[in-house]
């Protein structure tokens, strides 16, 4: 049996790499990292710097450009918010994942047990892919639907450990901490995330801004389509905070001495 991570390249993956490097998980032959083209110049520094501490290999695998693709072919992978003829809200149906993250994983775990293009996959198993979910995303575990592939989930059923836990060992063993591992223009990004990409990274918000824009400008969709819940222009939304309207916050008001 191989043993295979599925590498996103964020906290709780990256952990599951190091604890292996440490003895404190059973050894891991191969990692795999699904690259969508969209992903944040400081997932990549980080990835680069992961490779240089592990002492088995990383494998780069790509299904093409997500960005491009959604810009230059009829498909829309995304999860966009759309709105309706009434006004209401919608959600379009949700594939980068399964198109640009799960198949070329899959593709490359083919390749690493040997199996022919066109041939069956074994009905025995054959490798143990690992993921980085966490005890407070157990919602997340899911069943492999191949035989030769068996999932496991070693934070959750070997160490028990939620993401805060991750945290603290990456800072007790000396890391810097990682990236959140999400595509620059992911839909599901909160309002905290939006903040740090337009803060932190300017020139990955305009080229989220110029995204939303051109996509829309496509007609993909039937009804408009965002990406962001709000249905407007992400240069548009309102991202202020609570503080910024004037709020006071729970630490302006007791100073944080109550002792929760």
């Amino acid at each position: 049996m191989k043993t295979i991570l599925s590498l996103g390249a964020g906290v709780q993956s990256s952990v599951v790499a190091l604890l292996s490097k440490h003895g404190e998980l059973p050894r891991i032959d191969h990692a795999i990292f699904s690259d969508t083209g969209w992903e944040p110049a400081s997932v990549y520094k980080w990835l680069d710097y992961l490779e240089g501490e592990l002492p088995f290999p990383v494998h780069r695998v790509s299904a093409g450009n997500l960005r491009h693709d959604e810009l230059t072919k009829n498909q829309g992978h995304l999860p966009y918010f759309v709105k309706r003829e009434t006004g209401e809200r919608g959600i379009t149906l949700r594939s980068c994942t399964h198109r640009y993250k799960i198949m070329p994983i899959e593709k490359e775990v083919s390749r690493l047990i040997g199996r022919a293009k066109g041939k069956r996959w074994p009905k025995t198993p054959l490798i143990d892919q690992w993921f980085g979910i966490s005890l407070d995303e157990i919602q997340r575990m899911k069943i492999s639907q191949r035989p030769a592939i068996v999932f496991k989930y070693p934070l959750i059923d070997t160490l028990r450990m939620t993401r805060g836990d991750c945290l603290a060992w990456m800072e007790a063993k000396g890391y810097p901490l990682p990236p959140r591992s999400a595509c620059i223009g992911c839909p599901f990004h909160s309002d905290d995330e939006w903040r740090r990409l337009r803060d932190d990274t300017p020139d990955e918000w305009v080229d989220a801004i110029a995204f939303d824009a051109a996509f829309r400008a496509r007609e993909m969709t039937k009804y408009p389509a965002y990406l962001h819940a709000s249905l407007v222009p992400l240069d548009e939304v309102d991202l202020r905070t609570a503080e910024d309207h004037g709020q006071l916050s729970f630490l302006d008001e007791c100073e944080g001495m109550c002792g929760v």
